[in-house]
């Protein structure tokens, strides 16, 4: 499905943000009961076409006091099409177990909280039309934030998964790389900072991509299908699974990493002989040599579609410099 904020070519599943909050944070407080975390706990926001989930690993704790049982709040889904707030609240123990309702409707009250003064507050409301998505989504950290009593999370990870309806491909000279249409992809994204710097200026410290292809072709031959890879800011790669293809790709295991390795090393590469290497060892640098040709590919693309996503430039998330080095 396509979002306003994206291009028509990439279609969105699902997009998740998530940050740690400290232990014994009072995420909200009405009358006796308290709404907190008992340890270091994983918030996570789920933004799909039709609602919002906000769940929390492990679960908050509704704080009652003796001799009511405690509660607990494992997660909220929210309706985009008819506004229905669903909590996931149980008892964990205790002698009197009372108020599980008005746990519920407080639970309700703190989604509504996190909406407030955003597009989401009022349904129906279909987030792949809100051409402004960024900054309400920028509203929903803020007014968690303000909920928690000024609690500001360090850092963020942001996941997503999505398909591309047409060929994404990049290179330089007769080296670069193609991503086919149909090919899906599920990313994790770790930027850091305080929210206020993730807003204004976000820094991307490391990309993990799953990919059903991302194909390499050196001196116009295809070589490998990159399965999975991270990017580091400053766009180096450190390629982590991969199949080779073409003549590689005939003989199977250890042969066809030498057989591709050898082809690499041939177009320019480190000048060992693989048949005098173990298996790791040819794998390793297999991975190392496919890495260095991907990188100039990869920051050549980002140089030429800096504004894919709207609201942001990629050069500086990803902190790529003009000429191709560190920003």
């Amino acid at each position: 499905m396509a979002w306003c904020f994206l291009p028509s070519w990439i279609d969105l599943e699902s997009v998740s943000i998530s940050v740690d909050l400290p232990a014994r944070t009072t995420l909200k407080r009405s009358g006796v009961a308290a709404l907190a975390t008992s340890g270091v706990t994983a918030l996570r926001l789920t933004l799909a076409p039709a609602l919002l989930r906000i769940a929390f690993e492990p679960y908050l704790v509704i704080d009652l006091p003796p001799p009511l049982g405690d509660m607990g709040l494992q997660q909220i889904e929210y309706d985009f099409r008819s506004g229905a707030m669903t909590p996931n609240v149980f008892y964990t123990g205790g002698l009197v177990r009372v108020g599980k309702g008005s746990a519920e409707d407080e639970a309700r009250a703190f989604m509504r909280g996190l909406v407030t003064s955003t597009p989401m507050a009022m349904p129906p409301y279909d987030p792949t039309s809100d051409a402004d998505l960024v900054v309400t989504v920028r509203q929903v950290l803020l007014n968690l934030e303000s909920d928690g009593g000024g609690v500001a999370p360090q850092g963020a990870r942001v996941s997503a998964r999505l398909t591309l309806r047409q060929e994404v491909a990049g290179g330089v000279g007769s080296d670069g790389f193609r991503i086919p249409a149909g090919a899906t992809i599920a990313a994790s994204v770790d930027l850091e900072g305080t929210r206020q710097e993730i807003e204004t200026a976000p820094r991307v410290q490391r990309i993990e991509v799953d990919c059903s292809s991302a194909v390499l072709h050196k001196h116009g031959v295809d070589q490998a299908d990159v399965r999975r890879f991270v990017v580091k800011r400053g766009g180096e790669i450190a390629v982590e699974r991969v199949e080779p293809l073409g003549a590689a790709g005939q003989a199977a295991g250890v042969e066809s990493l030498v057989r591709l390795f050898g082809a690499l090393v041939a177009g320019g590469g480190v000048a060992l002989d693989p048949q005098r290497l173990g298996p790791s060892a040819v794998e390793g640098l297999v991975k190392e040599e496919i890495a260095r040709a991907l990188r100039p590919a990869l920051v050549e693309w980002v140089q030429q579609n800096p504004h894919v996503v709207v609201g942001m430039d990629l050069r500086q998330v990803l902190g790529i410099a003009e000429g191709g080095g560190v920003a």
